[in-house]
């Protein structure tokens, strides 16, 4: 996360890639930070591909709904979806 707060999202990325290859069967909220991350570096369908596991698995939490709104727009450029799911 080091990397990720100093704006080294490159290493971030490879050092998040690790640490979800160990867990790839379960869900953790730090992936929610990888997406972000994937986002930062340009990989948006990355970005999007694990945005969708984790609000499969935390589809209550406000900040991955948050997130998720963020990258509908960012991504997708639609404003209607990311605010439905901002306000949902």
């Amino acid at each position: 996360r080091a990397r990720e707060l100093n704006g080294f999202y490159s290493g971030a990325d490879r050092d998040y890639t690790t640490a979800i290859s160990m867990t790839a069967n379960e869900v953790n909220p730090f992936w929610l930070r990888s997406s972000i991350v994937k986002y930062q570096i340009g990989d948006k369908n990355g970005a999007m591909d694990l945005m969708k596991r984790v609000e499969n698995r935390f589809p209550e939490a406000p900040e991955v709904r948050a997130a998720y709104a963020c990258l509908l727009l960012g991504v997708k450029g639609d404003q209607e979806a990311a605010q439905r799911k901002f306000l949902e």
